[in-house]
């Protein structure tokens, strides 16, 4: 009659495998690792051809033959445990220094929001002083990611009916507009003869290269200071 025996084996979880890191050691020298905390404990594999010394955070590692191979855990409160494969020989350039610290992974680089901007024009402002007689608007004008815009400041208009008048002053804050940007510009108009709420009052923006101007009506857009 045959007997099976089972034997019940307890499973125990693993933590990851330490870190894995040579250190090369010759007769003579010294060789110092520093750690970013304390270590609290030190498992030499051959406490026969080596000494370590614990000094603060770092240890310090000696070879006591010529020729020799042992490896070593290094434990930590906080930290995760080390492994390291010390080799001595007479052959060998060693290890003197070495600083072992977190790495830090960079920041995420955001990408910032751009902003995107739709061709045309936007009024800001149309402010009229009737004591010197004359209007001023400052407009918003837009270029989107297909092409830049270079209006045609020369016969900018503002159109009253059949009457077209020439602005007196004109500034802008650059003379093109580049793609998906905008930038502000301004006209005075000197005794524009219009009614004062700009009823049927646009302006004319041409633009170089494009049959097409950009047109905007002024109706309601007059600051309540100046009514």
């Amino acid at each position: 009659m045959i007997r099976i025996i089972l034997l019940l084996i307890p499973q125990f979880a693993l933590a990851a495998d330490p870190l894995t890191f040579p250190v090369f050691l010759r007769s003579g020298f010294s060789t110092i690792l520093e750690f970013e905390e304390v270590p609290t404990k030190v498992v030499l594999g051959d406490t026969q051809s080596f000494q370590i010394e614990k000094l603060d955070k770092s240890l310090v590692i000696k070879t006591l033959a010529p020729y020799a191979t042992s490896n070593m855990f290094v434990y930590f409160k906080v930290k995760a445990p080390r492994l390291f494969v010390l080799t001595a020989s007479e052959d060998a350039e060693p290890t003197y220094y070495k600083k072992f610290e977190s790495v830090i992974p960079p920041k995420p680089k955001t990408i910032a929001q751009v902003k995107k901007h739709n061709r045309g024009i936007l009024l800001k402002s149309a402010t009229f002083s009737p004591k010197k007689d004359f209007l001023t608007i400052e407009v918003s004008i837009s270029a989107d990611g297909s092409q830049k815009i270079r209006p045609s400041w020369e016969k900018v208009r503002l159109l009253n009916g059949k009457n077209s008048i020439a602005p007196s002053k004109l500034w802008s804050e650059r003379q093109e507009v580049q793609k998906d940007s905008s930038i502000v510009a301004r006209f005075i108009f000197n005794k524009p003869n219009i009614p004062i709420g700009l009823k049927n009052i646009k302006l004319v923006v041409p633009l170089e290269g494009v049959t097409t101007p950009f047109t905007m009506s002024l109706a309601g857009g007059l600051d309540e200071k100046s009514k």
